[in-house]
Order: C-alpha cells, then structure tokens, then sequence
C-alpha cells in the first residue's frame, strides 16, 4: 500500500471530509472530461476512472450519466465509505420502467478499489481516467511519478486520456499565492470545517516540496474536537510535468487547460487558475 504520508488522519474522517469538500461545479465538470473524451480521446465517454477518489464526488456522478465508473482510493476508510456510498447511491434510484428504476436499466454504481496508486488494477481499460484536486502532489519521486503514469496507462489502453487537475505552477515562485482553503459543511447537528494550509508554508527551493498543514475541526453540542495533520507535498512545473510524462513513455502530451472548463486557457499571467494537462495513451 502507499507508504507515503496524505495526510491519512483528515481522510480516514471520510463522512465529515464528504460533507466539506466537494466541488462547486461538479455536472459542468464532468461535462467537461466528457467533452474532452469526445474531441481528444477515442470519442462518447462509456468508461470512467477516478484516481484518488476520496468519497468519490466524480465517479458517483459518472455513474449517474450511465458511465461505468471505477474508483481508486488508498486511504482504507474513505474507500470503505466510497464503496458504501456508492450502494446507497443506488438505492435512491426510483423503481419502475419509466424512472429506469432497478432491474429497468437503471445505471449501475460505481466501483471502488483499494489500492496503491502505483498498482491500479481494473477489470476493463476504461476510455478516461481522472485525477482531481492536485492529489498527484503526493507522489514526491520522480520513479513513483513515473510508476503511477505507466499503472494508469495500463488501466486505459491507446487512445485512453488521463486528465490531470494540479495547483497553478506559479505557486511555487511566488509565496503570496499560496493561501489558506477553508471548507465548511454540516452533517446533521455536527459541524464540520478543514483549512488546508496556513498561507505561510516555505517550498524547499530543490526538491520543490512544501509540508501542508491542515486543521479539522468538528463541533457538536458546544463541544469542539480538533485533528491536525501535516504532509509533504510536491509543487509540480509545467515543463517538469511535460518531461516525466515523456519519461514514462506511454503518454503523449495533447492540451493543457486552466481550469476544468473547455474555455479556460493555461496561462502564466493567471496564476489563480489551474494547471490541467490532457494525457494521451500511446501504448
């Protein structure tokens, strides 16, 4: 399993992490991967893998639209929470022919897999695999880079796309971009909130590296508990991510977004936007 500290102590929280941190625009950006599996991969998107899943924000919404959907999570509790949602999920479809209820064509749930994001094995090659909110940061050699490009090439087959969502490399020259992210949510009477970083976290200028702090704090009936967290994580350049794509041999390079929208350009003059490559399988 994946030996490298994530910062396991705020995922293993996987229902209060779920209630905070999902995205804002979740059905624009799936239509977004869907949008570029039909211009830039092997066409109508019928196969999902969501990497670093957590509670599984995009491969539940894939399944909805239909899509067989796989999810990879290495964090125990979040994928023992992700494969419970997804069950729960599918209960909530309506019954009977005209809803496509259960038995009627009803879409089927999602998948979710343990595993190492280095040893990702599926039971199809699916048309599209994504990675989300930087979660590739954690990966702080450049062989486990390398590895885990090679284990989702293999999951994808020529052709397939790998979409990558990573920080705005200008985080890395410049320190007043890097600020905190607080999220705040509830779940019933207990209410939830996680701030990643502190706004003054220092980069080690070499290995390009920064150690994030982050606070969960949990409040219910006026009682507070607090989870801290710290991990090393990895600021990736454009050109870095570009050579090690190369390095791996089975990817080529195909357009690189700001944002998961089809009309956000990449640009250095914005460094409030992302950094999202689109990978092609060659292999």
């Amino acid at each position: 399993m994946f030996e490298q500290p994530h910062h396991e102590a705020i995922f293993a929280r996987a229902e209060l992490v779920d209630a905070v941190m999902g995205p804002t625009d979740l059905e624009g950006q799936c239509g977004f991967l869907e949008y570029v599996s039909r211009h830039l991969g092997r066409g109508r998107l019928e196969s999902f893998l969501e990497v670093c899943c957590g509670p599984g924000y995009y491969v539940h919404c894939m399944a909805a639209r239909g899509v067989r959907a796989y999810g990879v999570e290495s964090v125990p509790e979040m994928a023992a929470f992700a494969r419970e949602k997804a069950r729960r999920l599918s209960r909530e479809v309506p019954d009977g022919p005209a809803a496509g209820g259960p038995g009627e064509g009803a879409p089927a749930p999602a998948t979710i897999v343990e595993a190492d994001l280095r040893n990702i094995v599926l039971p199809e090659a699916v048309d599209l695999a994504f990675c989300p909110g930087s979660k590739l940061r954690y990966l702080l050699r450049d062989e486990d880079v390398i590895e885990h490009f090679v284990s989702v090439a293999t999951n994808l087959g020529r052709g397939g796309l790998y979409v990558l969502d990573l920080d705005h490399p200008a985080q890395l020259f410049d320190p007043s971009l890097r600020k905190p992210i607080r999220m705040e949510g509830k779940i019933g009477d207990v209410e939830v909130s996680i701030q990643w970083g502190t706004g003054h976290e220092k980069v080690d200028p070499v290995l390009q590296i920064v150690d994030l702090d982050v606070v969960m704090e949990i409040e219910k009936d006026g009682r507070k508990e607090i989870i801290r967290d710290s991990a090393p994580v990895r600021v990736f350049t454009h050109k870095e991510i570009q050579l090690l794509v190369k390095l791996s041999g089975v990817f080529e390079w195909v357009a690189t977004f700001g944002d998961l929208n089809i009309g956000a350009p990449f640009e250095s003059a914005a460094p409030d936007s992302r950094m999202v490559p689109v990978l092609r399988c060659s292999v």
